[in-house]
């Protein structure tokens, strides 16, 4: 017992020398080696980094925000076009009295797509270029229809669409499919609402991320 009692008073004894000399000691250790700081490598690394950080750095938008930008040139239109069942069509041989007008005001879309006597997109109305007191119930449609119909495809990635739209300096575009058939309509605000303005469904901070959305596109 009294061996045992030596040894543990040896132990605490050594324990109080080592914290008292080891500080002392340290400048004449050999520098720690620093571990080099992370470099993602892939898009998955890059994602998993954002997700890492505190939201007191990077807050919902921000992360929603690098979502958008990192997902530009993948996305396609489909993604966010609004669908061929929330156009109205007119067409060219109607005429735009004040009840049309207003029928057309109330359902919150500013541009209607004109078919031709063959159901073809012909032009396009804008209401906002129509002037409610100068129509009457003989004003045809083709008065203040544009017959400047710009056309993109559904599989088209959101780079595409905005470099469509720089090239026609328009705003709005029919979106069809491969076989031309219309499958809705898009609106560069709603593109730039998409990418600066928007908690866009796949962002960083559900389970889906810029790949996820990727591949929605592909399909």
């Amino acid at each position: 017992m009294a061996s045992q009692g030596k040894k543990s008073l040896f132990y605490r004894i050594m324990a109080k020398f080592t914290a008292a000399i080891d500080p002392k000691l340290e400048k004449y250790r050999p520098p720690k080696k620093k571990e080099p700081p992370f470099t993602p490598k892939t898009e998955e690394e890059l994602i998993g980094v954002i997700k890492r950080t505190p939201k007191t750095l990077l807050d919902a938008k921000t992360r929603n925000l690098l979502a958008s930008a990192m997902a530009f040139d993948k996305m396609a239109v489909s993604v966010i076009m609004s669908p061929k069942r929330d156009m109205e069509f007119l067409h060219e041989t109607d005429f735009l009295g004040p009840l049309t007008f207003d029928k057309l005001y109330k359902s919150g879309a500013t541009r209607f797509p004109v078919l031709n006597q063959d159901d073809q997109v012909c032009g396009v109305l804008n209401t906002n270029n129509v002037d409610p007191l100068a129509i009457t119930e003989e004003t045809p449609i083709t008065k203040y229809m544009s017959t400047d119909v710009f056309f993109v495809r559904a599989d088209y990635t959101l780079e595409m669409l905005l470099a469509t739209f720089l090239r026609t300096d328009s705003s709005y575009c029919i979106v069809i499919n491969r076989d031309e058939n219309i499958e809705g309509f898009v609106t560069l605000d709603t593109l730039m609402f998409v990418l600066f303005g928007r908690d866009i469904t796949d962002s960083f901070d559900n389970d889906s991320n810029a790949s996820a959305v990727a591949k929605r596109s592909e399909k």
